[in-house]
């Protein structure tokens, strides 16, 4: 009997863990599309100044921010009927016409930060904080 019950607690402390795994997972897509953005910030954390950057949202829209100096950072104002985005990418150039581009797709919101970076062989890459999910 006693094995019994033993087995019995453990098939429902494995369904607990399951039900609040699959109840975590549910809450973050339903915050996704519950999340708006009215604005994306882009941050240049390079040594040149990002030349036509353009910003594109949920596949088609697209803003054109223009150029960001160095350690400074703009924003991409979102038109209000586009605010629940999903997917975010960015592109752009340096001086001498080397392109950087990414695409993320996740929780965006105001808090949302895009930055531009250089590695020491002067390769752009881009980082953001969008929480991505795959669910």
């Amino acid at each position: 009997m006693k094995k019994n019950s033993k087995i019995l607690a453990l098939l429902l402390a494995v369904a607990f863990i399951a039900f609040c795994t699959v109840s975590t997972r549910e809450s973050k897509v339903v915050q996704a599309f519950d999340t708006e953005a009215s604005y994306i910030t882009i941050k240049n954390s390079t040594a040149f100044t990002l030349e036509n950057i353009h910003v594109t949202y949920n596949g088609d829209k697209e803003l054109e921010v223009g150029d960001i100096r160095t350690s400074s950072s703009e924003t991409a104002e979102i038109l209000p009927d586009d605010r629940q985005i999903t997917e975010v990418k960015i592109s752009g150039e340096i001086f001498n016409g080397r392109k950087f581009s990414g695409t993320f797709s996740g929780l965006v919101n105001n808090d949302t930060l895009l930055t531009v970076d250089m590695d020491e062989d002067f390769s752009l890459f881009v980082t953001s904080n969008i929480d991505n999910f795959d669910y």
